[in-house]
Parts: C-alpha cells; sequence; structure tokens
C-alpha cells in the first residue's frame, strides 16, 4: 500500500521518452490511489529541473545550518543559491537536457514559495550526524562539470566544506 500525505504530485516517464505499457500502468496505478500524476516524455528534463533546486536547497541549509527564510533575507546566501542553480543548469545543458530557457528563474521562483521555516534532509542529517547524500548530489556534479570541462566552483565550494562530514559522526 502506497499512501500520498504530502503536498505535490508524482512524474514519471521511460528514460528514452518512450510511453510504455508499464508506464500507464504506473501511472493509472497512482491515479486510481488519488495522487497526482503526469506522464512526462522527457523525463530527464525533469530529472534535472528538480536537481537544480534539491542540490541548491539541501547544499545551502546544510551549509549554513540555517532554513531557506534565512537564507532568501541574507543577499551573500541567496546570490550562492543562484550560482548554484545557475551552475546546475549549465551542467545539464551541457549534457543535452532540453532545460527551458527560464529554468533558472523558475527555480529560484520555487525557492522563494518555500515556508521560511523548511530546510532539507541533507541539514537534517548533518545536525543528526548521519550520512550525507553528498556524492550523490554535489559530488556528481563536480566530477560531471570536470568531465564535461564546466565550470562547478560554487557547487565545488559546498562539495569541498561539507565533505568531511559525508559519513556522519567522526
Amino acid at each position: 500500500m502506497i499512501a500520498h500525505t504530502f503536498a505535490g504530485s508524482v512524474v514519471l516517464g521511460e528514460m528514452d521518452g518512450r510511453v510504455t505499457p508499464r508506464a500507464e500502468r504506473l501511472r493509472e496505478a497512482f491515479a486510481a490511489a488519488g495522487v497526482p500524476v503526469t506522464l512526462s516524455s522527457d523525463i530527464r528534463r525533469v530529472l534535472w529541473e528538480k536537481y537544480l533546486m534539491l542540490a541548491a536547497q539541501a547544499g545551502l541549509t546544510a551549509l549554513t545550518r540555517c532554513p531557506i527564510g534565512v537564507i532568501r533575507d541574507t543577499p551573500e546566501t541567496w546570490r550562492m543559491y543562484r550560482l548554484i542553480v545557475e551552475e546546475l543548469a549549465a551542467l545539464g545543458r551541457a549534457s543535452n537536457v532540453a532545460l527551458a530557457p527560464d529554468a533558472v528563474e523558475t527555480t529560484l521562483a520555487n525557492a522563494r514559495k518555500l515556508a521560511p521555516h523548511l530546510s532539507s534532509s541533507m541539514h537534517y542529517d548533518l545536525v543528526h550526524g548521519k550520512r550525507l547524500e553528498l556524492e550523490a548530489l554535489h559530488g556528481h556534479a563536480v566530477r560531471l562539470g570536470e568531465r564535461l570541462g564546466v565550470p562547478t566552483p560554487t557547487v565545488f565550494a559546498v562539495y569541498a566544506a561539507l565533505k568531511p562530514h559525508a559519513e556522519g559522526k567522526r
């Protein structure tokens, strides 16, 4: 049994963009359970759109140990949030992902809508001495940027600063 108890929706799709019977069945199952669901023919774009916000939110709330409201209210950290999103959007585009031209502005607009007390699971894990998703989020971006020749200095700064905490309590 799946219980959907939080706002939002599910977007699913095949990596190759095909609409398959498997994807249709999964969409129907979510819909029958009352979960808002969309079947996308460009799931890579959808995943990267989520990645832009997730990596910025996780990285900065963990690094600063502050919720998004404080980050938005501090010009320097809000600028850093934007830089992370810009670097990741450049990486996505270099990876042949068809991000919308306004992907950065859309991500920032969505971040402005977040309740000021929200942080991230990475922030929670950091303050509770748990392992971080650092390699999957920021480490991946740094390595991809190196491979593609796309500079990611801000993402690297977050990665380097959180690296000593990646495995949890030391």
